[in-house]
């Protein structure tokens, strides 16, 4: 049985696109536009995983439809 391990608060921004599946600098830009939260602890920037989250929650579907076979 798999245990489900707690998702981290705040992720080292070298391996938060790893994670979420944005560049950096996407996450730069979110953060600058206030769609995403970075924190500096010392010398690191963490980003706040809640938010991330919460943005890609909020981000639009895309609706994947068969694509149709042309007559030979």
């Amino acid at each position: 049985m798999k245990v489900n391990s707690p998702q981290p608060e705040a992720v080292p921004l070298p391996k938060a696109p790893a994670l979420f599946g944005l560049s950096r600098s996407t996450l730069y830009r979110l953060a600058a536009e206030g769609k995403v939260r970075l924190l500096k602890v010392g010398r690191a920037t963490l980003v706040d995983a809640a938010s991330v989250r919460a943005f890609l929650a909020a981000a639009p579907t895309v609706d994947v439809r068969q694509r149709r076979r042309r007559a030979a």
